[in-house]
């Protein structure tokens, strides 16, 4: 008997809005609560500064300037650079720690100041009025609190506490100790010295904390605190962050780091450079010596035999042979390169300070390739361990890399060696016929030959050397740094507490938080708690709906409401049934109705007894009976005597005459009571007397009401129901459950009844409700403790406290 799943629904706006807005006072608290956390956090945060400074990378992707671009061999000394390897470099933890060491920052400094009787602290930077000093060959306790109160101008009062959020607990015995004498405890010893700006009136009776900061926590905090990001995809500078408590601190850390990051870069080409000179000065001392023997054996010659110059003929050959001299000579100071390269191969040395080939004149482009390649490889590998280790998946990657690239350096040598090899031959044979044809001449003439050979051999080596060691010196004293610091530190903004979005925050948290909870309870909340919700889940049409009545609500003994308040809302609903009961079972002229629900304390024979009075008020004849034998309870409300009842007919010992009562409030009205409560209230109501009795006082009465029991707890009413002509199912808004509606569906369904109608009862409404515009509801007994249920207030909280507070009150009055 479902709905249509398929059936459109309408989304009311109006309803949820005023179904939601009863809840005032929780979003009310809500946002009060919401709103001082985030006051509280506001005035007690530390204060985060932001600054930041800007880098350019030069890159050769990025189309940056390179040094090499103006003086041809002095690429020898460039090295591209990749954006993101510089940007890792420049939050590397080394980087970082090296900038941190030019610092003064190993001693963090805190004034305290107190606020609501909790204790905040402050940094200071540089202004200190005292500095800390400390045996660093004995442990320290590192990152630990000291706590100072400058008790005078000579002394002070000092020990180590611990900080906990906002309050600072207090921790070891306090020291008196003077300034500029050692403190020594648990070990340690330190001392505190007056600074520059010290002075007694503004220092004296003020409270200080200093914590001594251990080189790898203090680095690690800043390398979090850093941020490092591309400034666009259309350029190669990098914008670089900081965050601290202090903003000159930061902007001090951030120009260091960018100083000893452009440095650092000069050094690495420096490096290079030197390394150049370093080898042809070995080359050259080993051919200085060589160049003095020669020039005094060729002086000694000419000395001793009057000789100053040869003939034509010894000339010319002694020409040919010099400049064959000087080939071998250059090609075996490049078989010594490739020598210092194989070794460093072997030795695996880091290609980072090997020079370029070109330094000594080696135009070998594969050559050169190679070396770059190794030297960018051996650099990014550099980078990345100092923030990993060798099983970093990229390290290994780079390691095979490396590996890959010797082996080609390696297989390169070998081949220019194999070329150079060729040469060497070539000019050793040029040389040998050269040698034969000088072994022709005189003997004099060919002694000075040889000897005016191995002087200019040893003076042309010197010369190029020092050429090439001159060239390598210009290189190196034209080095300029690869980066650029484009803006230096500057103060951006503040980055907590961010007092605009943490109310923000507060109060949509403070109207989040309540209407989630409402939303959950509704979620689990398994009652009835509209119309609407009764009629998506049965078929049977709704005869009416009976509001809450506050008057009810508070007398129990005030169940007949249509008699006590004829102009209420409650009344007035139940005419309003009455009015739709001739528009069911209108083939039946004196009509039966039975009243039930699924349990107790729904309103069953509040229903009972004001829907007979409401229509016996009409002037029709109607007949009350009440059928709940386990439960009796009309006799009570009509002040009428319970016995004898029906249950004494039903056993045969009372005439039908004897159990009709007559009642005061309404000459057309009567009742029958249920009498005692027998031991088989099940076989007595599904008894032949029970349909004859219906069968005989049918035709004498226009309506016969009866109060049932409860359907969903015993099976005593269903033989009633299916005799009614109608029969009314009671369920109460905000206590019954869903599940009451589906048992409905299934019962009506098992016993093929088509003669239900339901009621609601104890309706609540409000602008969002029935249509009724009222602000009541309705009670019936809710004292009624039948079937083990108990009753559960409901209401605003704040409304309920302050009508006990009244009653109180005026109890007292």
């Amino acid at each position: 008997m479902n709905k249509d799943p398929f059936r459109e629904e309408t989304l009311d706006i109006k309803k949820i809005v005023f179904k939601y807005a009863r809840f005032w006072y929780w979003f009310v608290i809500s946002l009060t609560v919401a709103l001082t956390i985030a006051y509280f956090v506001n005035k007690f945060a530390d204060t985060v500064y932001r600054t930041r400074a800007t880098v350019l990378i030069r890159d050769d992707r990025k189309g940056g300037f390179r040094p090499g671009q103006i003086m041809g061999e002095l690429d020898l000394f460039y090295q591209r650079n990749n954006l993101f390897n510089e940007m890792a470099v420049l939050r590397s933890f080394s980087l970082v720690d090296s900038a941190i060491r030019k610092m003064d920052v190993e001693v963090s400094y805190y004034n305290i100041g107190r606020l609501v009787g909790e204790m905040r602290t402050t940094e200071i930077y540089k202004n200190t009025p005292f500095i800390v000093d400390w045996d660093k060959s004995l442990p320290v306790p590192y990152n630990r609190l000291f706590h100072v109160k400058i008790v005078s101008d000579d002394t002070y009062e000092i020990k180590l506490t611990e900080k906990k959020r906002f309050r600072i607990r207090n921790g070891e015995e306090t020291h008196t100790v003077k300034f500029g004498d050692v403190f020594q405890s648990d070990g340690f010893r330190l001392r505190l010295t007056k600074n520059a700006n010290f002075t007694p009136a503004s220092h004296v009776s003020r409270e200080y904390l200093f914590v001594i900061n251990s080189a790898a926590a203090l680095t690690s905090r800043y390398v979090s605190s850093m941020g490092v990001s591309p400034l666009n995809d259309e350029v190669s500078i990098v914008q670089l962050s900081f965050e601290a408590t202090h903003p000159e601190r930061a902007m001090d850390f951030l120009n260091t780091l960018t100083e000893v990051y452009v440095q650092q870069s000069l050094y690495e080409k420096n490096q290079i450079a030197e390394n150049t000179i370093r080898f042809i000065d070995a080359q050259i001392n080993v051919v200085s010596d060589s160049l003095i023997l020669a020039e005094s054996s060729l002086e000694d010659f000419r000395s001793r035999n009057q000789l100053m110059e040869v003939g034509a003929a010894s000339q010319q050959l002694f020409g040919e042979l010099q400049q064959l001299d000087n080939q071998k000579a250059i090609e075996n100071l490049k078989r010594q390169y490739y020598e210092y390269l194989l070794e460093y191969i072997d030795n695996r040395g880091d290609f980072r300070n090997v020079f370029s080939p070109s330094a000594l004149g080696i135009e070998d482009a594969m050559l050169q390739t190679h070396i770059l390649e190794l030297s960018n490889l051996y650099t990014e590998r550099a980078q990345l361990m100092e923030m990993g280790t060798r099983e970093n998946p990229n390290i290994q990657n780079i390691n095979r890399q490396i590996n890959l690239a010797l082996e080609g350096l390696t297989e390169n040598l070998r081949s220019i060696q194999s070329a150079s090899d060729i040469m060497m031959a070539d000019i050793d044979r040029r040389i040998d016929r050269l040698e034969e044809r000088i072994s022709q001449l005189p003997g004099t003439a060919r002694e000075y030959v040889g000897i005016q050979r191995r002087f200019n051999l040893s003076n042309d080596t010197y010369n190029y050397l020092l050429e090439k060691r001159a060239e390598a010196g210009i290189a190196m004293a034209s080095n300029v740094p690869d980066h650029k610091i484009v803006d230096r530190a500057r103060f951006t903004s503040i980055v907590a507490p961010k007092e605009r979005r943490n109310y923000t925050f507060a109060m949509v948290a403070g109207l989040i938080i309540p209407l989630a909870l409402i939303l959950l309870r509704d979620f689990f909340d398994n009652r009835i708690q509209d119309k609407k919700e009764v009629t998506d889940m049965v078929d049977f049409p709704v005869l009416g709906v009976i509001p809450h009545n506050k008057m009810a609500a508070k007398v129990d003994s005030l169940n007949l409401v249509v008699f006590a308040d004829n102009k209420s809302p409650v009344t007035e609903a139940f005419r309003a049934m009455r009015t739709n009961l001739q528009y069911f079972a209108t083939g039946a002229k004196n009509k039966v109705i039975s009243i039930t629900s699924t349990r107790s304390q729904e309103g069953k024979t509040f229903t009972a007894i004001n829907l007979a009075s409401v229509i016996a008020l009409s002037g029709k004849k109607v007949l009350l009976i009440g059928a709940d034998l386990r439960k009796p309870r009309i006799f009570d409300d009509f002040h009428i005597n319970q016995v004898p009842g029906l249950s004494n007919f039903l056993v045969g010992n009372n005439t039908l005459e004897e159990i009709i009562q007559n009642v005061d409030h309404s000459p057309n009205l009567q009742v029958i009571t249920a009498g005692p409560v027998p031991p088989n209230p099940s076989e007595l109501l599904e008894s032949d007397n029970m349909n004859m009795l219906l069968k005989n006082l049918k035709p004498q009465y226009d309506y016969i009401v009866i109060d049932t029991p409860p359907i969903g707890i015993v099976p005593d009413g269903i033989n009633l129901i299916k005799n009614s002509d109608i029969a009314i199912f009671i369920v109460r808004q905000k206590f019954s459950d869903k599940s009451s509606l589906e048992f409905l569906n299934e019962f009506a369904e098992k016993i093929d009844a088509h003669n239900i109608c339901i009621e609601i009862n104890d309706v609540k409404l409000s602008r969002s409700g029935y249509g009724y515009g009222y602000g009541y509801g309705y009670g019936y007994g809710y004292g009624y403790g039948g079937y083990g249920e108990k009753n559960e207030p409901e209401g605003n909280p704040f409304r309920k406290w302050y009508e006990l507070v009244s009653k109180g009150m005026k109890r007292k009055a």
